[in-house]
């Protein structure tokens, strides 16, 4: 709370004494305004209009140490929440793995639009998406591109597990045509910002009957020539897989096995990602390195609703990089 002269000289000598003592010259930067303030404690008469403007400059000083300490705190420990988040999303599926026969979590959002029971001709869903993970839908822009899955992509995921993926149903619409729909990316910006149904960014892949969002209640099989999302070749270095790897991209949503309460090794708490737009996709996305050898898929990295790495993150919690 700021002090002004004229409020300290308004003040009665008692109160401003005591103002005065409770003062605490650590926090006081400088030499001379820390013996200045001493001297202030052990006066026992009043106060020249001099004295009282060091007093001012002391509380000042101390509201300026505050200030630069308390900069940027939440934004601090935002990102430093979304690294601990990435961490306990990267043990709890190599623990799965583990606990589970060498199988991986299931049942993740496919972050594409379809309107079938496959991923066949699933379209990006752009705008929903956020710019810096999909850019404008096409080659080249944003960390992850659409892709079509091969069969041996099929082959690879299937061998550890992962058969089946979440996907939007472009032809279910809660709102009736009104204020948006589940078809398309930007149509389901306008329902989440109308706030006319209980859809939300966090809910969009789940079922639209019981689950209030526009997903399958079966989650959609993995197909060969389905669609699906990769990791950008350029981007690769940063998540320490080889410029020839193909890494697949999915969304860690609630519907996911990886938080079935009766799967051993299950996680209890699906983490959101919170520095995107409230009506864009806001969980982790998981990358699944499909190029091994062995015919076998294998967990490569988690990468944030935005496409940022864990260094990235940690670059944003340490001040070197822009939320």
């Amino acid at each position: 709370m700021k002090i002004t002269l004229s409020k300290l000289m308004a003040m009665p000598m008692a109160e401003l004494k005591s103002r005065i003592e409770s003062i605490d010259a650590a926090a006081v930067r400088g030499r001379a305004l820390r013996r200045q303030l001493n001297g202030l404690k052990k006066k026992s008469g009043g106060f020249t209009l001099l004295e009282l403007l060091v007093v001012v400059a002391i509380l000042a000083a101390i509201a300026g140490t505050a200030t630069i300490m308390l900069q940027d705190t939440d934004r601090k420990a935002s990102a430093a929440a979304h690294v601990a988040m990435m961490d306990e999303l990267s043990k709890g599926i190599q623990t799965f793995r583990v606990l589970n026969q060498g199988m991986y979590p299931d049942n993740f959002d496919s972050l594409l639009g379809n309107g079938t029971a496959t991923l066949t001709g699933a379209t990006p869903l752009t705008g929903f998406l956020s710019e810096d993970l999909i850019g404008d839908g096409t080659a080249g822009s944003g960390s992850i591109e659409p892709t079509t899955l091969t069969a041996a992509d099929v082959a690879a995921l299937d061998s550890v597990g992962i058969k089946n993926a979440r996907v939007v149903d472009t032809t279910q619409d809660p709102n009736a045509g009104t204020e948006g729909s589940c078809a398309t990316g930007a149509l389901i910006q306008t329902m989440l910002k109308s706030k006319s149904t209980d859809i939300t960014a966090q809910n969009i892949f789940k079922d639209a009957t019981a689950g209030n969002g526009c997903g399958f209640a079966a989650s959609a099989p993995l197909i060969a020539d389905g669609a699906a999302y990769r990791w950008r070749a350029s981007g690769n270095v940063r998540v320490n897989a080889a410029a020839t790897d193909r890494l697949i991209a999915f969304g860690v949503g609630p519907d996911s096995t990886l938080f079935a309460p009766s799967t051993i090794g299950a996680l209890s708490n699906v983490p959101v990602y919170r520095h995107v737009q409230p009506t864009e996709y806001n969980r982790f996305i998981v990358l699944w390195n499909v190029s091994t050898t062995g015919g076998q898929a294998s967990f490569q990295a988690i990468v944030d609703g935005a496409g940022d790495t864990k260094d990235e993150e940690l670059g944003e919690f340490d001040n070197v990089r822009k939320t």
